[in-house]
């Protein structure tokens, strides 16, 4: 009886738990990775919905959304932001304690429920002086109809140059190589224009730093510069970060 007792209480537990699913570890080769989740994070709702699902059939019910995403809610540092994501996660699961469950009702009061349709995925990479290159995941339809203004619209210089000097040698070796060229560069960037925005970045020392859902990019800034103040984008919607004055600072009385 005195066994008993012990996994009475944690049933218990787990009862009053239910519906608030922490992360307890991510799986090295799992979407759970590739969405830059963490230990620890914990998932509040599906689509709006409070979560009310078992930790050991969590992952069994996200493979009915991999033809559909579903939209789930993070509860992060005390901060919330919602992700994308098709099928399991690939992680393993928790109950939130006590702690974590207090913490979630307070950031998720007052806070405002939007349509799934107006939510965008956007993937943001910060360099080591805490710039951010931020663009949304969705099919941008100027990629591959005139991949050469798309690249300028992105201010990616090294495969502009590119591009360029291969359209220019195709047209001058025959009109027809030079349609053929214009095709195959057309289909290539309508497939692959998120990854060349991902190697563009990282070619250029931005390193990955959160993938979330947003409904603009303003509201995409807003959620970084909540995450980390002091971040700087190269088109602010938010305007530049606040700056702190060092030598304030430093006479500040302890």
């Amino acid at each position: 009886m005195a066994e008993a007792a012990p996994e009475a209480a944690n049933a218990q537990d787990m009862a009053e738990n239910a519906g608030l699913i922490s992360i307890l570890a991510i799986g090295r080769h799992s979407s759970g990775r590739d969405l830059r989740l963490k230990a620890e994070d914990v998932i509040t709702a599906i689509d709006g919905e409070p979560i009310t699902y078992d930790v050991d059939k969590f992952d069994n019910f996200l493979r009915d959304y991999q033809d559909l995403p579903a939209l789930l809610t993070i509860f992060r540092d005390g901060k919330l932001f919602d992700v994308f994501v098709n099928g399991p996660l690939g992680c393993s699961y928790k109950y939130a304690d006590e702690a974590k469950v207090t913490a979630v009702n307070l950031a998720m009061q007052g806070r405002e429920k939007k349509p799934k349709d107006s939510y965008y995925q956007y993937e943001a990479l910060r360099n080591i002086h805490r710039e951010v290159r931020l663009y949304s995941t969705r099919y941008e339809p100027m990629a591959t109809m005139l991949p050469a203004f798309w690249l300028l619209y992105r201010r990616m210089w090294e495969p502009l140059g590119v591009v360029v000097i291969t359209y220019a040698m195709s047209l001058f070796i025959q009109p027809a190589l030079f349609v053929l060229v214009y095709l195959l560069i057309s289909v290539y960037f309508h497939k692959a224009q998120t990854d060349m925005m991902r190697s563009h970045c990282l070619y250029h020392e931005y390193y990955f730093w959160m993938i979330f859902a947003a409904s603009s990019s303003k509201e995409a800034q807003q959620l970084l510069r909540v995450f980390d103040p002091k971040c700087q984008f190269e088109f602010s919607h938010v305007g530049p970060p606040e700056k702190t004055d060092s030598k304030a600072a430093a006479n500040s009385p302890a």
